[in-house]
């Protein structure tokens, strides 16, 4: 590191130096936060005051690097130059203040238009309208490395009564949230409809690997045990969700995803 800003300020000064610092930001920062897929924990807010930040202080070090080097000029030109981008910098500033201020209220109304559709999503589910709800979701335009994108997924294949393709969606939901309950329940009831023996086991040993994870899911595990689904026979989606409905999963999630 030490001879990188030796290299750098023995050829362009103290520019050289500030050209060394983004790369470190890059190289430390920028790249290991994507490569780390960090952005998934963050909101749309604080990502972009993230990235500002980053933006923000490299420019103040290239100003500064600049700035020292057009200091021992006297030329209109170069003046010029030094005006001309710390008006940049000044703008990028007021860019990214403006953006931090405003996207806590740009989110709020995505995320009230997304709450809006996935409700439509689930009353076509409940409905049984399938093709109509996938329509509805490809239109919320949910995140596709969200749990909650591939929930709705299951629930729509088993809507058209294709356990292996909903499985499939359902075990893609808990890759990304293991612990979600909602995606439990869902698996649970997908392997019981199956009739498997074997499966049904499965069944049974994840309700009471999962029991305590939530209170609604619990209840729902207990509503199960007492209808005896976890016996023997085949039953319908129809039949199993009439007599054990799956825990209503509510919009909110989309925010914690």
């Amino acid at each position: 590191m030490v001879e990188l800003f030796q290299v750098l300020g023995g050829i362009a000064g103290f520019g050289g130096v500030a050209l060394g610092v983004l790369y470190l930001l890059y190289r430390d920062l920028v790249r290991d936060i994507i490569r780390r897929r960090m952005f998934r924990t963050l909101t749309s807010a604080q990502a972009t005051a993230l990235f500002g930040a980053v933006v923000v202080l490299a420019f103040a070090v290239a100003i500064l690097g600049i700035f020292a080097t057009l200091a021992e000029s006297t030329g209109v030109r170069q003046f010029l130059v030094l005006v001309g981008m710390l008006l940049l910098f000044l703008l990028a500033v007021l860019f990214l203040a403006v953006r931090v201020v405003t996207g806590p209220t740009a989110r709020a109304k995505a995320d009230g238009g997304a709450e809006r559709r996935l409700t439509t999503v689930r009353r076509h589910i409940e409905s049984g309208e399938a093709d109509q709800a996938e329509r509805a979701l490809e239109a919320s335009r949910l995140d596709r490395e969200s749990s909650v994108f591939w929930y709705w997924k299951a629930r729509i294949a088993l809507v058209r009564s294709n356990l292996d393709v909903a499985y499939g969606y359902v075990e893609e939901a808990l890759k990304l949230d293991g612990r979600d309950p909602y995606g439990i329940a869902l698996k649970i009831e997908l392997l019981l409809l199956t009739g498997d023996p074997d499966r049904r086991d499965r069944a049974a040993r994840l309700s009471v690997e999962s029991t305590g994870l939530s209170g609604e899911l619990d209840a729902w595990l207990r509503q199960l045990r007492a209808e005896g689904m976890f016996d023997g026979g085949v039953r319908t989606r129809t039949e199993f969700e009439a007599r054990c409905p799956l825990p209503t999963r509510t919009t909110e999630d989309v925010h914690a995803e």
